[in-house]
């Protein structure tokens, strides 16, 4: 028997060579695909090389980085990231390992896991302009710009039109905008069924950040003022506030925004105060407390002003699908209170092959009970519940501009009295000269809000919003 080993070993000779010719073209053959923007035929030869059992660990690493490459082309994020931690596990050297380690880093930036990307570049990112760019978009969705600044002075942008070098510069425009004094103008404009016209003009100055070893701060002041017009009287609400930002750790965010508030001869406190801790990509609790005016000319003219505390988070069970709950207590200066709730449940969207675009859905949900339900000073039943699902869809129309937009449908019962609701909206975000940005929101809809609801109603809606670093 073991006469017959060297005979058996020279017949398969010529099988193992075929397997490995067959990986090695299979290889070449998708690397080609790749040049000439064939994303689809590569992953199908990539994967083709990578199904052969008998490959040398070089071509199999190879394989996998080409599949996981083609896969990113295609929009195929998950599939991207198995394919990366394959090439992971059967890199060589440390060179090899960094270059899987970028891929994946990319995958997860793709399906919004920033900090578990950031960890992947964060040790060698610094000079490299690649694995840089992954780490400023992972800094950016974290609010970490400040941690971007030193691998942005170590790295040489690279040059040319690929996307690389276009995505380098955005992202580093994002981040030089977050490292400076801003300057930001808004405008609001609503009208709805009962003829309730609000108008809103506001601006802020923002200071640079205050970078610490383990924590950021940042300043600023705003003023605005509100014009609320029934058709029968005029009343204006103007406030200043103190605006303060915090970064502890990795883990908690302050947001705060507080001042005085004054209509005519009335005056009173006013703003906002946030606590979000997060200490995943897929978890977070956040808190807050809000004051402000009921925005109706009756409610005002009576100095009605209503405190919000809430209590949320934000579950992640997989990688496409959010779950947001929310608790809240609403206490109004005439004596009512309510408890009520937010949830909703998102699907993030899928990119559409060959475009620019993507789509995806999400349910949405609102339920509270009044102590003292009343009518005429602001909308004020006894309970009051609704909820609706919709379509979220998002295009590009070049690395400048997005538009998203939303329409949804469902129904809300008020004290009993069902009707069918709807929500439509549109938001445009791009750039401007002198790296500025704009945001503009255009809205209709007839669930119910502070200022009205009920059957029938329904209530438009614009905003816009211009900042610039100084």
């Amino acid at each position: 028997m073991k006469a017959r080993l060297p005979w058996l070993a020279l017949f398969l000779l010529p099988a193992v060579h075929a397997q490995s010719a067959s990986m090695a073209q299979d290889i070449q053959a998708g690397r080609a695909a790749l040049l000439e923007s064939h994303p689809a035929q590569a992953r199908t030869r990539f994967e083709a090389a990578l199904a052969q059992p008998d490959g040398s660990r070089d071509d199999r690493y190879a394989a996998a980085m080409g599949l996981g490459q083609s896969s990113l082309w295609l929009g195929d994020y998950p599939a991207a990231e198995r394919a990366f931690r394959t090439a992971r596990e059967l890199a060589a050297d440390a060179s090899s390992r960094e270059a899987a380690d970028t891929g994946l880093a990319q995958a997860l930036n793709a399906q919004d896991y920033p900090r578990a990307a950031y960890a992947l570049v964060a040790p060698y990112a610094k000079g490299q302009a690649r694995p840089t760019l992954e780490l400023m978009r992972a800094s950016q969705s974290l609010g970490w710009q400040d941690r971007s600044v030193s691998y942005l002075d170590a790295t040489t942008a690279p040059d040319g039109q690929g996307y690389l070098p276009r995505q380098y510069k955005l992202l580093s425009d994002d981040v030089r905008l977050a490292m400076a004094p801003q300057i930001q103008g808004d405008f609001g404009y609503s009208h709805d069924s009962d003829g309730l016209d609000t108008w809103h003009l506001g601006a802020s100055y923002r200071f640079a950040p205050d970078v610490h070893e383990n924590w950021t701060q940042r300043w600023g002041v705003a003023t605005s003022t509100t014009r609320v017009d029934d058709g029968i009287d005029v009343r204006h609400l103007d406030d200043v506030s103190l605006l303060g930002q915090w970064r502890i750790g990795n883990n908690n965010a302050i947001d705060l925004n507080v001042g005085p508030g004054r209509s005519g001869s009335w005056n009173y406190v006013q703003g906002a105060a946030h606590w979000t801790l997060q200490p995943s990509d897929s978890f977070s609790v956040s808190t807050g407390a809000e004051r402000a005016p009921v925005p109706t000319d009756t409610a005002i003219a009576d100095r009605l002003i209503y405190d919000v505390y809430s209590v949320g988070t934000s579950i992640r069970p997989a990688s496409r699908w959010y779950i947001v709950p929310t608790y809240y207590r609403q206490n109004f200066s005439d004596g009512n209170h309510r408890d009520g709730g937010t949830l909703r449940v998102l699907l993030s969207p899928y990119d559409i092959p060959d475009t620019g675009g993507a789509i995806g859905a999400e349910f949405s949900g609102r339920i509270f009970h009044s102590s003292q339900p009343s009518h005429g000073v602001y909308f004020n039943p006894a309970h009051y519940r609704t909820a609706q699902i919709g379509l979220v869809g998002v295009y590009s129309f070049n690395q400048d501009w997005k538009v998203r937009g939303v329409v949804s449908a469902g129904r809300q019962v008020t004290d009993g009295a069902g009707a069918g609701v709807y929500t439509v909206g549109v938001s445009l975000n791009g750039r401007l000269p002198g790296n500025g940005r704009l945001e503009l929101q255009l809205g209709r809809s007839s669930t119910a809000s502070a200022n009205g609801g009920g059957s029938g109603y329904w209530c438009n809606s614009l905003s816009l919003s211009v900042r610039y670093p100084l």
